[in-house]
């Protein structure tokens, strides 16, 4: 796979596959935070076979960037233009997830949304009710209907990994995102303690 740089970017579709925690603390606008393990069950949910698409990686991602090659060749995706690590981009280029709390969640008031993007057979531990809405990750791309756009969309899910996929999705669609740090795992734990 070819090694690209800052400059070969146009507007081809952009699959971050570092972690969710790297992700967040820099990544390129219009990205989209898959690792490999979402890729292999959502790439084709949210990419388009047909267009062009860059990974986006990390220094030691070698051996996940090949496999991913392979993957991604195997579900039809056959127009990878290359990859780019994310140290050849300037760093004024990077933006940042938004990220809150457990502890501050509970504390917004106004108008939100909470987005609960598990699927409901993996729903074992009970979000909080006030503004649930609640869309499988593998449905939100035929979904964003349902969401309102002047409404803060808080993302959640179990560990906060497919919530970061979830928001990082919705904010290339324009939504404004923020993903719970440490997803329902860190709610069900504040819960617990009041």
């Amino acid at each position: 796979m070819k090694q690209l740089s800052y400059e070969d970017l146009k507007q081809q579709q952009l699959v971050d596959i570092r972690a969710q925690v790297d992700y967040q603390t820099g990544h390129l606008e219009h990205s989209l935070n898959l690792n490999i393990g979402n890729f292999k069950t959502y790439a084709l949910d949210f990419l388009k076979v047909d267009q062009p698409f860059v990974f986006v990686t990390g220094t030691d991602s070698v051996a996940e960037r090949d496999e991913l090659c392979e993957i991604a060749k195997e579900h039809g995706f056959t127009n990878i233009e290359g990859y780019l690590p994310i140290e050849a981009v300037p760093a004024e280029k990077l933006v940042q997830t938004a990220l809150i709390s457990a502890k501050d969640f509970f504390t917004t008031d106004g108008e939100f949304i909470l987005l609960d993007v598990r699927h409901p057979d993996e729903i074992t531990r009970q979000a909080p009710e006030k503004n649930l809405v609640n869309i499988p990750l593998e449905t939100l791309a035929d979904s964003t209907d349902l969401l309102e756009r002047n409404k803060k969309i808080y993302t959640l899910y179990g560990s906060g990994n497919r919530g970061t996929t979830a928001a990082s999705y919705l904010a290339n669609k324009g939504f404004q995102t923020t993903v719970i740090a440490g997803g329902m795992k860190a709610v069900e734990e504040l819960q617990n303690k009041l």
